[in-house]
């Protein structure tokens, strides 16, 4: 009997050491907003990558208004010969 208690002690902790490896999302919170856990939290994280899209886009349409400027020169016009 011993030997079966210690054979299924021995085999719930081997099994416990099972499951998902890995990085893991932090869920949701049930209610309320947790503080910012500092450089990892994933909110963190997603408020920085969000920031820095918003300047690459705004960075991309200033280069793309800039370069329509550049490129609409107006035509030159030549004044008429005097005769």
């Amino acid at each position: 009997m011993i030997r079966l208690a210690f054979a299924l002690a021995a085999t719930i902790t081997m099994l416990s050491a099972c499951g998902l490896k890995g990085d893991l999302e932090r869920p949701a919170p049930l209610f309320g907003n947790p503080p910012n856990e500092g450089p990892n939290d994933p909110r963190t994280i997603k408020a920085k990558e969000q920031a820095e899209a918003k300047r690459k886009a705004e960075q991309d349409a200033a280069q793309r208004a800039a370069r329509d400027t550049t490129n609409t020169q107006p035509a030159i016009e030549m004044p008429d010969k005097p005769q």
